[in-house]
């Protein structure tokens, strides 16, 4: 079998941070199987089909027809398909979004592979596949080996990895594959993302508000300008989002949104259990809250003891301030 296949994501004119950083991780994975590794855009994501190469692809493989142009699980499987049996990849990566877990479960039954979504790492062992992925709110981590000689589907949770590097001047062999009888079974039709919906799950920078803010006004006045001036996205417990002082679209947490950023800042949360499992594998947990004895802290990289309401305030001036030195 013949090293690591990605499958490309597109946002806007770029690829999408996702696929920076399954070519990164898929170029270690590939020198360790002693394959290469190759990237497959599908439909829409052909456009920029070509930076795979700036970010490690040795060769990239396309599938375009007006079939593509949205989504459908019968379409992009039989594209993928295309390309697995022209590289017969021992293993294919893609990300933990709704599209890709919807493809990943059909690819792999279609191949009869090894299926492993929502991964935090992957490993060659004994030159066998390894993933990690989280389960029970972050409390249990399981291990799958997967036997070799048979390729295996594994969906990425976003920013478990570091992006590739760019290298501008790297290019790499782009080769267009055909599809015979593209006939998906299901019609797609777009709806307009609802008017000041936010994507947390790209987000690096999460600032979540709780109960512990005392209402809604100082949510809005602290949590926001607190996410403005760091770049970040602004989130929320279920308690006030349950309450009505934010809108769904802001939720972490099991029943809310899954995150991951690079930095996450929870300032009066306490920590439930529900919460804790849609946020727990962010990279550095900042924790405020006036109850040392608050649940959050268990899981923070860092944790202040104090009162939101006086301490973000001083916070968000205080970044202001350096970055605009």
């Amino acid at each position: 079998m013949n090293g690591v296949l990605v499958i490309l994501e597109a946002v806007g004119d770029d690829l999408a941070a996702i696929s920076r950083e399954l070519l990164g991780k898929g170029r270690q994975l590939a020198d360790a199987l002693g394959g290469s590794l190759a990237a497959l855009a599908i439909g829409p994501t052909t456009a920029v089909a070509a930076r795979a190469a700036h970010f490690g692809a040795d060769q990239i493989f396309t599938v375009e027809a007006p079939a593509l142009s949205q989504y459908t699980t019968d379409g992009y499987v039989a594209a993928a398909m295309a390309a697995v049996k022209t590289f017969n990849p021992a293993l294919i990566m893609a990300g933990t979004s709704f599209q890709m877990r919807d493809f990943g479960a059909a690819l792999a039954t279609d191949l009869n592979a090894g299926l492993a979504v929502d991964v935090t790492d992957l490993k060659v062992v004994d030159g066998a596949i390894q993933a990690t992925r989280p389960s029970h709110g972050g409390n249990v981590i399981n291990t799958y080996r997967f036997a070799a000689g048979k390729p295996v589907v594994a969906l990425v949770r976003k920013q478990s990895f570091p992006e590739a590097a760019a290298q501008p001047d790297r290019s790499a062999p782009v080769t267009a594959l055909a599809v015979a009888e593209l006939n998906p079974r299901t019609t797609v039709e777009e709806v307009k993302p609802k008017a000041g919906a936010v994507n947390l799950t790209d987000a690096a920078i999460i600032v979540t508000g709780g109960r512990g803010l005392g209402n809604k006004d100082n949510y809005y006045r602290l949590i926001p300008p607190l996410a403005e001036a760091l770049g970040g996205a602004y989130g929320a417990s279920r308690a006030i989002v349950d309450d009505g002082w934010v809108p769904y679209e802001h939720q972490v947490g099991q029943t809310g949104k899954t995150v991951s950023p690079k930095l996450y800042i929870a300032a009066g949360v306490s920590g439930a259990i529900q919460h804790l499992a849609g946020m727990r594998t962010s990279r550095t947990i900042v924790a405020i809250n006036k109850d040392p004895e608050a649940p959050i802290f268990r899981i923070a990289t860092l944790g202040v003891v104090g009162d939101v309401n006086e301490i973000l305030p001083l916070l968000t001036e205080e970044i202001k301030a350096r970055l605009n030195r």
